[in-house]
């Protein structure tokens, strides 16, 4: 569980960071749309990160639980 936190605090940040950024470039005028583009990158890059480490958690539950029932 505690190696586990790491991965979470840091695809919270990047999902926040990113709807953040995709909320201000879609609000903005931005004529490059650089806002808009980075803020999806890193929305998407912290949800693939939420995504991986949630899947790797409920893998390691389930390992444990069939090593308890061995």
């Amino acid at each position: 569980m505690p190696h586990d936190v790491p991965g979470i605090l840091f695809g919270i940040v990047c999902f926040g960071i990113g709807a953040v950024l995709l909320h201000d470039g879609v609000s903005g005028r931005d004529s490059m749309q650089a806002g808009t583009i980075a803020g999806a990158a890193v929305l998407s890059f912290g949800a693939v990160t939420l995504g991986l480490v949630v899947r790797d958690r409920l893998k390691w539950k389930r390992e444990l639980r069939e090593d308890r029932e061995e």
